[in-house]
C-alpha cells in the first residue's frame, strides 16, 4: 500500500471536535481516576524500551490522568496532559492532587491537540516521551506528525483491533435488526505508514478477557451513544434503561462480559 493510500485510511475515521468534546464530557463520570490493570500492563511494555525514571513526558488524549498518575509513581519527572473535554480534566486534577502531587510535576491543557501550536508553547522536541492511548487524536496524520515533533526520544500509541461484547451486541440488534461488529485495524494502518515515513515500530498485540459490574448510569451513556449514534432521544434512552434493569440483579449494575484485542506501538523517533 503506498502511502497516500495510508494516509486515506488513517484519516477515514476523522472526528468532529465539537461532538468529541461534548460525548467525552458525557462519558467522563464513567471513566475510573485510577490506573487500572491494563494501565500497569501498558507501562510494562513500555519499560521493555525505556525508563520512565525522571522523563518529560506529554499524554494526548489524557482523560482522568490514569496514566498521568501512574507515570508519576513511576518516576517521571514531569507530565502533561492535552484533553478536549473540562470534565475529564477536572477529574484528573482531582485525582492528581488527592494523590499528593503538585503543579510542579504535571500541568493539564484543556484543549483538543488539533489546537495546540508547538513552537508558540515551546514544545518541539520537549518530551522523552509523547503517548497517545486509544484516542480520535490518532485519526489525523497531521496529528500524528505533530507528536513524533514532540518527542525527542520516543513515541507509544495503542488501539482497539477487535471489541467483543455480547451485551451491547444484543441490545444493538434489537434496534437494528443485526449485530454491530467492533474493530478496527488502525493501530497497525498506523504503524505501516510510520515504517514508510522510516521509522522502525514495535507492535505488541494482546487480547483481554474480562467480566464486569458495570452502572446502568455507565451504560447508559456508553450504548446510548453507540447505539442510536451520539446524543439519543430521551425515549430511546428509557428504552435502554428498562432493558438494562430487566438484566440487572440488583437495579444499579449489570453483569456482562467483554473480549478485547488491542495493540501497543513503540517508536524510537531517533530512528529518523
Amino acid at each position: 500500500m503506498n502511502i497516500d493510500d495510508l494516509i486515506k485510511k488513517v484519516e477515514a475515521k476523522e472526528s468532529d471536535l465539537d461532538e468529541l468534546r461534548e460525548r467525552w464530557n458525557r462519558r467522563a463520570a464513567g471513566f475510573p481516576a485510577l490506573p487500572d490493570e491494563k494501565q500497569i500492563n501498558c507501562f510494562a511494555f513500555l519499560e521493555q524500551f525505556m525508563s520512565l525514571e525522571n522523563i518529560r513526558l506529554l499524554d494526548v488524549g489524557c482523560g482522568t490522568g490514569r496514566y498521568l498518575l501512574l507515570a508519576l509513581e513511576t518516576g517521571a519527572e514531569k507530565v502533561v496532559g492535552v484533553e478536549i473535554a473540562d470534565k475529564m480534566l477536572e477529574k484528573a486534577e482531582k485525582t492528581l492532587n488527592e494523590a499528593g502531587w503538585t503543579t510542579q510535576s504535571y500541568d493539564l491543557v484543556r484543549s483538543s491537540w488539533e489546537e495546540i501550536d508547538l513552537e508558540d508553547r515551546g514544545w518541539v522536541k520537549q518530551f522523552d516521551l509523547v503517548m497517545a492511548l486509544k484516542t480520535p487524536a490518532l485519526n489525523s496524520v497531521a496529528n500524528v506528525r505533530k507528536m513524533l515533533a514532540a518527542s525527542r526520544r520516543a513515541f507509544f500509541f495503542s488501539n482497539h483491533l477487535q471489541r467483543i461484547e455480547p451485551l451491547f451486541q444484543e441490545l444493538y440488534a434489537k434496534v437494528h435488526g443485526f449485530e454491530k461488529a467492533f474493530g478496527n485495524e488502525h493501530a497497525h494502518v498506523l504503524a505501516e505508514l510510520l515504517e514508510a515515513w522510516g521509522y522502525k515500530p514495535i507492535t505488541h498485540t494482546f487480547e483481554i478477557c474480562d467480566t464486569r459490574a458495570e452502572p446502568i448510569a455507565d451504560l447508559l451513556i456508553r450504548y446510548g451513544d453507540w447505539i442510536f449514534q451520539d446524543f439519543p432521544k430521551a425515549e430511546e434512552k428509557e428504552w435502554l434503561r428498562q432493558e438494562l434493569l430487566k438484566l440487572s440483579h440488583d437495579g444499579e449494575t449489570v453483569n456482562h462480559t467483554a473480549t478485547t484485542t488491542e495493540a501497543f506501538t513503540f517508536v524510537d523517533v531517533r530512528d529518523v
